[in-house]
């Protein structure tokens, strides 16, 4: 047997309404019942996620809101409740996928002692990665330039704690006093012009986000990682061939694994609160579909004025990048704004170099090796002088002495051009030396 969905016979009822003549004496109708809830679903969504991300926004939600049958159907399977599962089938029950984060995927680690290798790492890794990008100031190595590399470091001093609550102030809460004025303007508005169905579906959204945002924002941000057993030093480094771009963790085991293994979820103290949350939403939209025919032009505009200003607010809400938000409150809340260097080097081979004088790995001679593959005569015999220097740790200086010891069978030009890149790459590991230096003075 056929059963119809709950929105279609919703919207065929608002469409086939009869106007009340006395509440609209002009004969005509806006009808935005099937609108109001419906229009803007996904923006909604979107900015009701951020409520995990800032703590403030979770009583910043009183205003007249579109899109409510969205949060509804998306939040609405969270709460196991077999009428909800009934009403909007085929909603991913993982609360992961509330937030996004499956979607990330993280760069290659190599670890620096305990030869590990993870060819795909977790999320957190990438925020950290797209967090070195876009907000750590780079630091010129003087270099040849071939193939710019950037090279961060990152001291990780602070050994998270697992199930940490990742919340952290983002968005300034004065913007969000705007949808609440326009919706709360715009029901005086029909309180005084005695359109009290408007008035009564205006405030009756105001009450209804307000609620759902802070039932809803009542879940914990909950960050899990493994924690190993012995703790080892976790020092280690992530590749990212697509970006250019290294980072080095120097830390404990716990500390790298929270980047590399760590994940996030949802957890909600009291899930009977969320089904009545959305069935509160369902409701909102009958009430709306049901009464925006009764209203008077003037309070249809009123009521699509709240809706308007709102849904500019949920765009704003929606317009910034999420990831980076993300990454924002993963290194505040969690790692608690390790200091980092971000350096770029002009080549590939200095920048490995450099990658190896900080991270001083056990078998310098692996990480080199899967970084750089050559294997002419040349590339081995580099190789084999930087990792011995490395090694004994010897300053990596080569004068025109040195270089006329060179064999003559060897392409001398070539050798010079990667012993001068080792040289920089020596020069640059000097003056991070003074920064961190400065930096841990001040």
């Amino acid at each position: 047997m056929f059963i119809p969905r709950l929105s279609d016979v919703l919207e065929r009822r608002a469409a086939n309404a009869p106007l009340n003549d006395n509440s609209n004496s002009s004969g005509f109708s806006l009808n935005t019942g099937g609108m109001a809830s419906f229009f803007g679903g996904d923006v909604a969504v979107t900015a009701m996620t951020t409520i995990h991300l800032d703590p403030s926004r979770r009583w910043l939600g009183w205003y007249n809101c579109p899109g409510t049958y969205e949060v509804a159907r998306r939040y609405g399977r969270v709460s196991d409740s077999k009428l909800l599962e009934g009403l909007f089938p085929g909603v991913p029950t993982d609360l992961a996928t509330l937030l996004g984060l499956e979607e990330l995927r993280g760069t290659k680690y190599i670890g620096g002692h305990n030869g590990t290798v993870l060819e795909e790492t977790g999320p957190f890794s990438a925020l950290l990665m797209k967090h070195s990008v876009e907000r750590l100031e780079t630091v010129e190595i003087p270099s040849r330039q071939t193939q710019p590399i950037a090279v961060t470091i990152t001291e990780l001093e602070h050994a998270p704690s697992n199930q940490a609550m990742l919340r952290t102030p983002i968005y300034p809460p004065i913007v969000a006093t705007i949808p609440i004025l326009a919706s709360v303007g715009t029901a005086v508005a029909c309180g005084v012009f005695e359109d009290w169905f408007s008035f009564s579906l205006i405030v009756l959204g105001i009450l209804v986000n307000g609620i759902s945002c802070i039932v809803i924002g009542a879940a914990d941000f909950i960050f899990q990682y493994p924690i190993p057993r012995v703790d080892v030093p976790g020092d280690g480094i992530l590749v990212s061939e697509k970006d250019k771009e290294i980072i080095v963790l120097k830390g404990s085991g716990d500390a790298a694994n929270s980047i590399t293994l760590g994940s996030a979820t949802l957890s909600f103290r009291r899930r009977y609160w969320i089904k009545w949350c959305a069935i509160l939403l369902v409701l909102q939209l009958i009430a709306q579909i049901l009464l925006i025919p009764q209203c008077s032009l003037f309070g249809q505009i009123m009521f699509i004025g709240s809706l308007g200003v709102s849904w500019a607010y949920n765009m704003w809400l929606a317009s910034i990048d999420k990831e980076s938000i993300e990454s924002e409150v993963f290194v505040t809340g969690v790692l608690r704004r390790p200091n980092a260097w971000r350096y770029s080097l002009g080549t590939r081979t200095s920048a490995v170099v450099f990658m190896l004088l900080v991270l001083k790995p056990k078998d310098p001679g692996k990480i080199l090796n899967m970084l750089i593959p050559n294997d002419t005569p040349e590339w081995l015999k580099f190789k084999e002088d930087i990792l011995s220097r490395i090694r004994t740790d010897q300053e990596l200086r080569f004068e025109t002495s040195f270089l006329d010891t060179l064999a003559p069978w060897q392409d001398r030009k070539l050798m010079e051009l990667l012993y001068r890149d080792a040289e920089a790459a020596y020069n640059g590991y000097l003056d991070h030396l003074a920064r961190s230096e400065t930096k841990k003075a001040t």
